[in-house]
């Protein structure tokens, strides 16, 4: 392999800074670390250039012959941009996606109001992926979905769906005439015992906390709650996600 050039310590500073969702912003760039998460972004067209950490550049060969431009870092400088404990040695320079907006979400759409945990927000956006909805809409409550612990989660599915990120869910919300708005909510009637939605769906996730904001439950179409026989007085808002939409699925697919 050719040499490679290195980062200088401006490049690994302004890298570094990456790991902050106001710097994500402000440079329309995010990391994504890790072989798994490097293939997926070469794959889907999202990686702008990668980074590696020196020594280990035959290890990740497949993902340095991919024709992007890349960068060695030392294992001093890589440990300084990751937000692992112990770096994965290959990273992706991803160009942060224009905002899709509240049009550009496709008709099965997940909201989420206030969802704090990276891991929920990355979690339910793998699940998306898998089940078939479109597109997803969040508050600036809710954890990015481009930090590094949402994207380890979500496992290569930020790259594929469409997010909008807003200040007022219930404004977003208002802009999207003809949407069935499900909402989560323990005060709701049993979520198998709903009646029929229209094409077009958007189902309403709350914060692990408090649930939704009274603006937002107040635009709901239905609100409909999962039975919980047990004990538990809730359940997690990735896990509560994840039994909803595939239970659209399976509705979606009856003949």
């Amino acid at each position: 392999m050719n040499m490679l050039p290195t980062a200088t310590a401006a490049e690994v500073k302004a890298l570094r800074a990456l790991n902050t969702r106001g710097e994500r912003q402000r440079q329309g760039r995010y990391l994504a670390e890790g072989d798994h998460l490097c293939g997926e972004a070469i794959r889907e067209g999202q990686a702008i250039s990668l980074l590696v950490q020196t020594g280990r550049e035959e290890q990740f060969a497949r993902h340095l012959h991919s024709g992007l431009p890349v960068q060695v870092l030392s294992a001093k400088a890589f440990s300084q941009i990751s937000d692992t404990r112990t770096p994965q040695g290959i990273a992706a320079l991803c160009r942060l996606p224009a905002d899709a907006g509240p049009n550009g979400l496709g008709y099965r759409v997940v909201a989420l109001n206030g969802v704090q945990d990276p891991g929920n927000v990355g979690t339910i956006l793998r699940t998306m992926d898998a089940a078939g909805f479109t597109g997803l809409l969040l508050d600036r409550q809710s954890a990015d979905p481009y930090s590094p612990k949402a994207l380890r989660a979500a496992m290569g599915a930020a790259f594929r769906l469409p997010v909008c990120q807003c200040d007022s869910l219930a404004d977003q919300l208002r802009e999207m005439d003809g949407y069935d708005i499900i909402a989560g909510s323990l005060e709701g009637a049993s979520f198998y015992q709903r009646g029929p939605s229209g094409q077009r769906v958007c189902l309403l996730i709350g914060s692990e906390g408090g649930g939704l904001s009274p603006d937002v439950l107040a635009l709901a179409t239905q609100r409909l709650r999962l039975p919980m026989p047990g004990r538990a007085e809730s359940l997690n808002a990735a896990v509560a996600a994840s039994i909803m939409m595939y239970d659209f699925v399976r509705v979606w697919e009856q003949p």
